[in-house]
């Protein structure tokens, strides 16, 4: 017995090694390596290489909810030689004008939240990196969010959502192509609410230079799309001027022929960065009247003229006061480019740049077209403005903040504007100015809870109401000469909630 067990073990044995050599002879069945997600440390935090790829990636975004409170007040209120208002008042056609608006109808409230999707592509390349840069934004808003309370219209403003591209841009060998910062702009937003200062929240389609020299300097040569700007881009005109002349009644967007011209020089310190800035444009305007119109279908000689702006940027940072402390300065003038020191209508509803202001003022137009003959030979005039602004933030701790803002903005506009009744579409020069302080806390990094006061104070005598009360017994149409009563003040309490990850 003990020999056929020893003899069974021997013959297991043996076969055990015959199935394992002839299984050493088969081919292997390995599983494929897996490719970890690895992070890429070349272009900061962030950034991870994308698997199969040699291009690292960053995805992030920012989570905005806003409200604030800006209380009612009428754009201009019409007064008869001692009898009351006069709300049936309405503004003649071709004019651009504020008729008289009933507060009760009015919001007082604005809600406003913006989610913003961000990513960021980078590859290295022989000719440096290639960036490619998306941000979308989402938003949701109601009430002064929606329309200011200077509106056409007196009803509540219904709620709505909408998507934007914010920027979409490729950067490489120095050239940036597509919609991005304008090159013009310096101060950063640290305000909640507007300033009369240059921005473009939505960025502005772009084929621009960088040069890169030593010692933090740098100079930019930039084509700009003028239709970002797109109230800009219709001229004002007068109904009638004060020669007797019948003005033009009709004006069509005028077409773009050439885009701005943008250039800047910088430099980037340790002690803080300067930029002194540049813009040439065309500005367009199709003549019309109603003989015009007759035998050219609306569309009038083209009217050009070109407009110009400068600006210059200062920031100091103030380490000796707290860590993170900084003086930010900016100061612009303009000529036929109003959008360039004073974004838009200073009454408009943007999300950065608007101030809700009784009174009115046209801020967006940079040129105006009327009548120099009683043939209606076309003339042009131009808007000149200058600004100036100042933003100083200080650290009370290492997580509580404060921004101190002031801008002041001077709208002059041409002549023959300013002689014209504002009725037909004349302007007087006009002063606007206002003052804000925010305090900030973070929680945690990237994480911002804050509120802001903001003041703002406009000054503009409309022409043909300085002479007095009129002799008719009430304001109307064919007898605008009457007492205009401007409220040329307001204020806005804000609050944000805000997280960027």
């Amino acid at each position: 017995m003990k020999q056929f067990n020893t003899l069974l073990a021997g013959s297991a044995a043996g076969l055990l090694s015959v199935v394992a050599a002839q299984a050493a002879d088969l081919p292997s069945r390995k599983s494929a390596p897996v490719e970890y997600v690895r992070v890429c440390d070349a272009y900061g935090a962030g950034f991870y290489w994308i698997p199969g790829t040699d291009t690292c990636l960053k995805i992030g975004g920012r989570v905005r909810i806003d409200t604030w409170y800006t209380p009612t007040k009428n754009s201009v209120t019409l007064r008869s030689a001692g009898g009351p208002n006069y709300a049936g008042f309405a503004a003649p056609a071709g004019t651009n004008i504020a008729p008289f608006q009933n507060t009760n109808g009015m919001d007082r409230l604005g809600w406003y939240a913006r989610g913003l999707l961000m990513m960021d592509a980078r590859t290295q390349s022989a000719w440096g990196t290639v960036q490619t840069v998306i941000t979308l934004r989402l938003a949701a808003q109601t009430g002064l969010a929606q329309t200011a309370p200077l509106a056409a219209t007196a009803a509540p403003a219904a709620g709505a959502t909408g998507a934007t591209i914010e920027a979409a841009y490729i950067r490489f060998a120095g050239f940036t192509i597509g919609d991005a910062a304008s090159n013009f702009t310096f101060l950063p937003p640290y305000q909640y609410h507007s300033m009369f200062t240059p921005g473009f929240p939505n960025g502005i389609r772009q084929l621009a230079y960088t040069a890169t020299f030593g010692g933090g300097f740098s100079a930019t040569i930039a084509l700009e799309n003028r239709g970002d700007s797109a109230p800009t881009t219709t001229a004002n005109s007068l109904g009638f001027t004060p020669a007797g002349l019948v003005g033009s009644t009709a004006t069509a967007v005028g077409p773009q022929r050439l885009p701005a011209l943008v250039g800047n020089v910088r430099v980037d310190q340790g002690w803080g960065s300067a930029m002194l800035s540049g813009v040439v444009l065309q500005n367009t305007a199709n003549f019309a009247t109603p003989a015009i119109n007759a035998v050219t279908n609306g569309l009038g000689p083209l009217i050009t003229k070109t407009g110009w702006a400068v600006g210059f940027g200062l920031r100091i940072n103030l380490p000796m006061l707290a860590r993170g402390d900084a003086l930010n300065l900016w100061a612009g003038y303009s000529d036929g480019a109003l959008n360039y020191v004073g974004y838009s209508s200073l009454n408009e509803n943007s999300s950065i740049t608007s101030n809700y202001l009784g009174g009115y003022l046209r801020n967006d137009r940079h040129i105006t077209i009327f009548c120099v003959t009683a043939a209606c030979l076309p003339g042009v005039e131009s808007t000149k403005a200058f600004n100036i602004a100042g933003i100083f933030t200080h650290y009370w701790t290492p997580s509580l903040r404060s921004n101190f803002i002031a801008s002041y903005i001077r709208i002059t506009p041409g002549q023959i504007t300013q002689a014209t009744d504002w009725t037909n579409g004349g302007l007087s020069k006009a002063t606007a100015w206002d003052i804000k302080t925010n305090l900030i806390w973070s929680p945690v990094r990237s994480f911002d809870i804050g509120v802001e006061l903001s003041y703002a104070r406009l000054t503009q005598n409309l022409t043909g109401f300085a002479g007095g009360l009129p002799t008719a017994p009430a304001c109307t149409v064919a007898n605008p000469q009457c007492l205009a009563s401007i409220n040329s003040n307001n204020w806005t309490g804000r609050m944000r909630v805000e997280r960027t990850f």
